[in-house]
């Protein structure tokens, strides 16, 4: 069959457990007939430097992006993501939705002039949809004021009074952006694999769904946040959840409606699919509506992997992985996947392949790690721990197995200090090796050296 197209869903702000809440039965078909990783931690508990992970396969200490609206990877460092590579081994590579690999919120632009830089990261085609309609022009404002709809959609925005009915869901962003790329790949007729990403704005808050999807799901039945107790914000969280989850929903058509539109074109056969988000949300979990946080569900994230016979004719079928993977996984994922001899670009990287992992090959990790500005996290089989010089060391200790609903830190009892000590020396011994360079014939001289 030859090189398979890669279709990448990467969805913004959704939870792990997302899916096991939410009706989303194209996901769970394509689960089915794949594999769905449960323990799988983004690099990074927040957009732009988690996305920025994802591309380049390197940890923010490593890029440098550590927040939102940092100053973009360098011009070398794109030249070494793996959509490059892609590109280099005769993949078509194209872009539909977010991005997200620098930040345009709120800065009064026209986005289509990033286009160019976009390009940059390896991609054939841009089609950008930011996340910011008030302030940005993108593709999607230019679509609302197409459908004469800009306006009012912009004033409802401004009021945060979201009316369900003041779109369908087709014109909805992520109804757009899902449409955009169905068209796509419906017109789709070159020689070169495709490699298509599609960037979903949703689960992402302001919490609404459009049409049907904003009624889908009742408040009163949605799980109270976890170590909660005030009425009023339990209140606001099960409305949250509501609106999310019909979100997740919308999503979720759009999945089974890209599936159907490559079997159409007869391409599904070949294509591998995988969806995941960039970090997770808490919604109200610890009374907290954000991510930026090492709590399960912001730091942990859904990713299902399926796809045609890749190597020895093993296909990934149906199956639930409880191995540890990281968001850095995904570019030697797609090199592997795409015939590329070096999975691992030109720098230095230690992501491994989800195909090896899924089809019981090659290593496995022990531990899996995560950063955001000065933190840092380490979780190992058993344990958790949270480490942030700038607020006095320790700040988090879990026992993940025994507590999975992270309600008892151990950061500083007594009995537990052995575990910190570890944790923390394989956090600082990370670091030591994210960050030491030098060149081979110097380490040769030194090799009595030790730190």
């Amino acid at each position: 069959m030859g090189r398979p197209h890669i279709l990448f869903v990467l969805v913004d702000q959704m939870r792990p457990n997302a899916l096991q809440w939410a009706k989303t039965p194209h996901l769970d078909a394509l689960a089915a007939r794949g594999v769905r990783f449960e323990q799988c931690y983004c690099a990074s508990p927040l957009c732009q430097p988690s996305r920025n992970c994802i591309v380049t396969g390197r940890y923010p200490t490593q890029h440098g992006v550590c927040g939102n609206m940092n100053e973009p990877i360098t011009m070398q460092e794109r030249g070494d993501t793996y959509p490059q590579h892609l590109q280099r081994i005769g993949y078509h590579t194209a872009l539909v939705g977010k991005h997200h690999y620098f930040d345009r919120w709120a800065v009064g632009i026209d986005v289509l002039q990033d286009d160019e830089a976009i390009r940059g990261y390896g991609y054939d085609h841009v089609w950008q949809v930011v996340d910011d309609h008030l302030r940005n022009q993108d593709r999607y404002t230019r679509y609302l004021q197409e459908i004469s709809k800009l306006q009012s959609f912009q004033d409802m925005t401004r009021r945060h009074a979201y009316d369900p009915r003041a779109l369908d869901p087709s014109e909805f962003d992520d109804g757009y952006i899902g449409e955009t790329a169905i068209q796509y790949v419906e017109a789709y007729d070159a020689d070169a694999p495709l490699y298509l990403q599609v960037g979903f704005l949703g689960p992402h808050p302001p919490y609404w769904a459009p049409g049907e999807y904003a009624t889908m799901y009742d408040p009163e039945e949605m799980a109270p946040p976890r170590a909660v107790s005030a009425p009023r914000l339990i209140e606001r969280a099960k409305r949250a959840r509501a609106q999310y989850l019909g979100r997740v929903s919308l999503i979720d058509h759009y999945v089974g409606c890209l599936c159907a539109a490559l079997e159409t074109k007869g391409m599904l056969e070949n294509t591998l699919v995988l969806f995941t988000s960039d970090h997770g949300d808490l919604i109200g979990d610890y009374g907290i509506f954000d991510k930026r946080h090492f709590y399960e569900q912001s730091v942990r994230v859904p990713l299902i992997v399926a796809g045609p016979e890749i190597e020895l004719n093993v296909r990934l079928g149906g199956r639930i992985c409880r191995e540890l993977v990281s968001g850095v996984d995904l570019y030697p994922t797609f090199l592997h996947a795409g015939g590329s001899e070096n999975r691992l670009g030109i720098g230095a990287r230690d992501g491994l392949s989800l195909l090896d992992i899924a089809n019981d090959r090659g290593p496995r990790r022990q531990t899996v790690y995560s950063e955001l500005g000065t933190m840092m996290m380490v979780r190992n089989a058993n344990w958790k721990l949270v480490y942030d010089a700038e607020q006095g060391g320790v700040q988090y200790l879990f026992n993940l197995r025994r507590d999975p609903e992270e309600l008892d830190n151990l950061a500083g009892v007594a009995g537990y200090e052995r575990v910190e000590k570890q944790l923390v020396e394989l956090l600082l011994a990370r670091l030591i090796r994210l960050t030491h360079h030098t060149q081979q014939k110097e380490r040769e001289r030194l090799q009595r050296v030790r730190v």
